[in-house]
């Protein structure tokens, strides 16, 4: 939990937890928002998990006697669901007979909660939170809910407030976020599951510096536009939720913050709901409940219900146990009220039906009339420093007062603790526990899969998809389609667009399509359009499109690469653009039309550019300054080759004005660092200001407006004019269905995309895609004729054509498996002023093969037979291992205090081996901790006293758990993985993985830990570090620095700052 070292530092796994999480803006904002509701009798007042300085006053004494108190079957409330051989009372005589202490307890404790204060001490109070940056800060509301045990008017305002914060049309958004001058970045609203409840609304990234240039540039944009661009005003009144005037806004960002101007901005929006919101757009929000409650109750019941996952009526039992116990409205009551909740969806439907004038009386009993308690959160970027320089204050006079008798009991003490940790399951236990379970019986979802090429009696036909597979998972009630279109053949000059591009098209815009067209491609899509006479143009505002999209997509959502697991730029694959989407049945087809519309025809204005590469920006910086971010992002900028790459940083000098004159021009990067952050931080700051100054009339810069305005339009066209054969088209039905019905869903859906490109073609000029200088991966196809059922007359077997992937060459776009040859190892030490604890990482090269060669010439089961991915499956078992929560490195580490996470992971697909720790209160002991875990399993005795066959039977479990958990929600995206590495798809997938699985042995784990662990501690091997610390005093700076590189493998860090990192990128 916590200790103090013999240097007199402040460690322990709780401590390094909390240590972050309590100067976060959000946490900063619900504890004090807490401490302002409720009394200091509630535990609601109080951080769960603790503050540093409670945890450093904490003794051992009171930690015990708090765990015999609560932790005890006096408070303990046993729900048992499922289907049982003996009935319930049975299973509670075994209990009685383990523990008499169950049956001897007293009866259960009943401490119903304190209610929340009776007046609130202030309407308006601000805090301050620990932040690098200083430009944002938030605003939050908060209202007394109703009782926990008032289960409708609870559910009423949850599909309320789910209304106000997801559809972009609706008031609180129009007011606050989607406006020409977003007064805030996002909006966070939800009623609160306390005793009583509380209804929580937040507005994230309020502007707090430089308001007055994004307001003036903004009313500019509207009154200066260059000849021959059309007038841009802004929405009417009515539009944005009540009167908007810009010259009546404050003129600075203080104004923002100033005592009542963001309460009226929320009670005039409120207000308006209640007397106009309501009654004017009574269709659109009640098909929205309606839409939302099916939606919910469909996915609850076929997930949450089914056999394989009882979490969700768990939940609610115990919700309804927690309420009986603590409720002061249920004190009078013998037993709870099971089953309160269990009417959640049919309540909702009840609540569907209820008219206007209900929900008229809900916003204004409980958001108007009810009290507001109002809190504000600044930034101070000072904060962080003064917290370590406290720390360090500390620890030195730790140290100081101790006599040196005392010094040496606090060591002894301390070691014996440390050595306590260490977890040690006897082996008669281990012996007890049941074996790896038989995957064998698991059964498997029904997925069938067709190629698009194979549904026709003629050859190949021209399409612009390869191959087409209708997955069938009869567990889910939605249906889902995934396209995912190949990016090879885009030139190299456009790769720094995408991510832009693909904001664009999830972002809210109109559609503008040419006249000539807009029959054809509006036909049944949910449209009423408007032609005026004579004009060349049809308009759908943004208003329009977002509704149409809400009628019939649950989710929709495109990236580069796999949605599914994209948390990354350097995330395998990247070659492709994925749209992804949910729907029913029936809206398949319309769902589908309307995001090619948008991709296609969506109004990608330069002003429209402009705002969302804004916003893409603003995401960006607030990621940088995360410590999660420098390990997932500043890695693959550093250890892929390129400019200003890990050997560049390694020779950078800031005193070298010709070190730093190359570091600070980034020029063209390969594809895989083109989408990195550091790299789009700069490309679209440039762009912005470029932008910017060209809609202001500067003529000079009006040619950038036109680059990016033509940059987007070649990304359009590559997609328009995409027919390499390559592309993959999914589908996901929530029933068993046949080849023919599966093959119309796939025909009518690929003939719709073909239908909407061939619109834009023929009203736009063909730019000529240049073909790709760099050999890409190409998709395999099957080597086999995919089933499909019979017919009278035999059909031809038809072979797409394909090559074989290889892997990917110094040159190629994603670059992504090559690691920069930094020798000697490179660290660089970072230090931020928003992190209170430190991130470590390490990354080594890791070259493995993985998944079958070309099938055409060895099937899939003769290849099997030599199990070539031996080596692959055995490292990922042994990181499992190294994983574990009682494995030999989340001992050393995490077991003495010194970081809170870690974690082992094999990158194949990006060619790496990384370790990383975060929440570090001492990270060069974690990295050490590492390195003699390492050297302990280096000699064969340290190994095999370590590592035994339950420890391997343990990690095949977990591989086999999380190999067949989730199935349901990720099938599209795994089965399109897998057909990009190699497979026909998951079903000759799941064979492969299994046989390699259930063949490793221990041997095959030591041969893996040789070759890919031991050059984390060989002297010479190249390997990339990246510690990231609070910011330090530029002496403990120094003398950190110093301890760095005192390690014993030859490890050189250096301390840079963070802008080191960024280029300076001209368009």
């Amino acid at each position: 939990v916590y200790h103090v070292d013999q240097d007199g530092r402040q460690q322990g796994v709780v401590l390094s937890e909390m240590s972050d999480f309590a100067y976060r803006e959000s946490a900063v904002r619900s504890l004090n928002l807490r401490q302002l509701i409720f009394p200091p009798t509630s535990t609601y007042a109080w951080e769960c998990g603790g503050l540093p300085q409670s945890i450093e006053s904490l003794s051992i004494e009171e930690v015990i006697d708090y765990h015999k108190e609560f932790y005890s079957y006096s408070n303990l409330t046993l729900i048992l669901i499922g289907a049982y051989d003996e009935c319930p009372a049975a299973i509670f005589n075994v209990l009685d007979g383990l523990d008499v202490e169950i049956s001897a307890s007293p009866p259960p404790l009943r401490r119903p909660m304190p209610a929340m204060l009776p007046k609130w001490r202030k309407a308006r109070a601000d805090y301050l939170f620990a932040s690098e940056k200083s430009q944002t800060g938030s605003m939050t509301f908060a209202w007394e809910g109703p009782a926990a045990e008032d289960i409708e008017t609870c559910v009423a305002l949850e599909m309320l407030i789910d209304y106000m914060k997801t559809d972009p049309v609706s008031p609180l958004r129009k007011r606050f976020t989607h406006r020409q001058v977003p007064i805030a970045g996002n909006i966070e609203f939800g009623l609160l599951n306390y005793i009583p409840t509380a209804i929580v609304l937040s507005f994230t990234d309020v502007p707090f510096v430089g308001y007055i240039s994004h307001a003036a540039a903004a009313a500019a944009t509207s009154a200066k536009r260059r000849v021959g661009t059309p007038a841009m005003t802004y929405p009417s009144p009515a539009d944005t939720c009540g009167p908007l005037d810009l010259s009546k806004l404050h003129d600075d960002i203080n104004g923002l913050f100033a005592s009542n101007y963001y309460r009226k901005q929320l009670v005039s929006t409120m207000t308006y709901v209640v007397e106009h919101w309501l009654s004017d757009q009574w269709q659109h929000f009640s098909s929205y409940l309606a839409k939302r409650t099916a939606c919910s109750s469909a996915n609850f019941a076929s997930v949450a219900m089914s056999q394989k996952d009882h979490q969700g009526i768990l939940y609610k039992l115990t919700r309804d146990a927690v309420i009986h116990r603590l409720s002061p409205g249920s004190a009078s009551t013998t037993q709870p009220a099971f089953g309160s909740r269990g009417r959640l969806f049919s309540m909702r439907h009840e609540l569907g039906q209820k008219d206007c004038a209900f929900w008229k009386a809900l916003v204004q009993k409980w958001f108007l009339n009810g009290r507001m308690l109002h809190v504000a959160t600044l930034p101070d970027p000072k904060m962080g420093i003064q917290i370590e320089a406290e720390r360090n204050l500390a620890q030195r006079n730790h140290i100081e007062n101790m006599r040196p008798d005392e010094l040496e009991a606090s060591k002894k003490k301390l070691a014996e603790a440390l050595e306590s940790t260490k977890v040690s399951i006897p082996r008669e236990v281990l012996a007890a526990l049941p074996p790896t379970p038989d995957i064998s019986k698991v059964q498997m979802l029904q997925c069938t899969g067709y190629n698009f090429n194979h549904s026709s009696e003629s050859l190949l036909i021209e399409s612009p998809f390869g191959i087409g597979r209708v997955l069938v998972v009869p567990g889910e009630i939605e249906s889902k389609f995934q396209i995912s279109f190949p990016l090879a053949g885009l030139s190299s000059e456009l790769w720094s667009y995408l991510p832009l591009f693909v904001r664009l098209a999830t972002a809210q815009v109109g559609l503008v399509i040419p006249h000539a067209v807009a029959d054809t491609v509006l036909q049944d899509s949910c449209f009423v359009s408007v032609k005026p006479s004579g004009m060349p143009l049809v308009y759908l505002n943004s208003e329009q499109v977002d509704c149409a999209m809400g009628e019939v997509l649950t989710d929709h959502r495109a990236c580069i690469g796999d949605y599914y697991s994209h948390d990354s730029t350097g995330h395998w694959p990247v070659e492709v653009l994925t749209l992804f989407g949910s729907t029913k049945r029936k809206d398949l087809l319309r769902a589908f039309k309307l995001m090619s519309l948008k991709m296609m025809f969506g109004d990608f204005g330069v002003d429209t550019i402009l705002k969302v590469a804004n916003w893409l920006k603003k995401d960006l910086l607030a990621a940088r300054g995360t410590g999660t971010s420098l390990l997932i992002d500043t890695f693959p900028w550093l250890r892929t080759p390129g400019r200003l790459d890990a050997c560049a940083i390694a020779k950078y000098d800031p005193s070298d004005s010709a070190t730093h004159a190359m570091a600070s021009h980034a020029g063209n990067e390969p594809f895989g660092r083109a989408l990195n952050l550091y790299h789009q931080i700069a490309f679209l700051t440039t762009l912005t200001k470029s932008l910017s100054a060209a809609m202001n009339e500067d003529d000079m810069l009006a040619t950038e407006a036109d680059s990016a305005s033509n940059a987007i339009t070649q990304i359009r066209a590559h997609f328009a004019n995409c027919a390499s054969a390559t592309g993959l088209a999914h589908i996901t039905l929530p029933k068993c269905t046949d080849g023919t019905e599966a093959r119309d869903a796939l025909s009518t859906l690929v003939g719709e995309w073909q239908a909407c490109s061939s619109a834009w073609r023929e009203n736009h000029q063909v730019v000529t895609v240049p073909a790709t200088p760099y050999e890409l991966p190409t998709l395999y196809s099957n080597s086999h004729r995919i089933y499909t059922p019979p017919r009278k007359r035999r059909r031809a077997v038809v072979v797409v054509p394909a090559k074989v992937p290889t892997r990917l060459s110094p040159n190629s776009r994603a670059g992504s498996r090559n690691f920069a040859a930094v020798s000697p190892s490179l660290g660089i030490h970072i230090m931020l002023a928003s992190l209170q604890t430190s991130y470590v990482g390490v990354q080594v090269p890791l070259i493995i093969e993985r998944d079958p060669s070309d099938t055409r010439l060895v099937s899939l089961a003769k290849q099997l037979e030599k199990r070539p991915d031996t080596d692959i499956y055995a490292l990922q078992l042994l990181c499992i291992v190294f994983n574990r929560s009682e494995g030999l490195v989340k001992n050393a580490i995490r077991g003495r205090g010194y970081a809170y996470g870690v974690g082992i992971h094999t990158n194949s697909n990006n060619g790496n081996l990384a370790v990383y720790i975060s929440h570090a209160v001492d990270p060069l002991k974690a990295l050490t901790a590492f390195w003699d875990v390492m050297e302990q399993l280096r000699p064969e005795s340290g190994w095999d006293a370590a590592i035994d066959e339950f420890q391997l039977s343990a990690a095949r479990s977990i591989f086999y758990f999380r190999a067949y958990t989730g199935f349901t929600e990720s099938m599209v995206s795994e089965d399109a993985n897998f057909i990009f590495r190699g497979f026909s798809g998951v079903e000759e997938y799941l064979p492969w993985m299994r046989g390699h699985v259930e063949s490793i042995k221990i041997a095959d784990l030591r041969r893996a830990f040789l070759k890919y662990f031991v050059p984390f501690i060989t002297k010479g091997a190249p390997s990339l570090y990246i510690v990231a610390t609070p910011q330090f005093s530029p002496e403990t700076g120094a003398e950190f620095l110093q301890q760095l590189n005192g390690n014993a493998y030859g490890a050189k860090f250096k301390a840079i700052d963070m802008s080191v990192l960024d280029p300076i990128v001209t368009i």
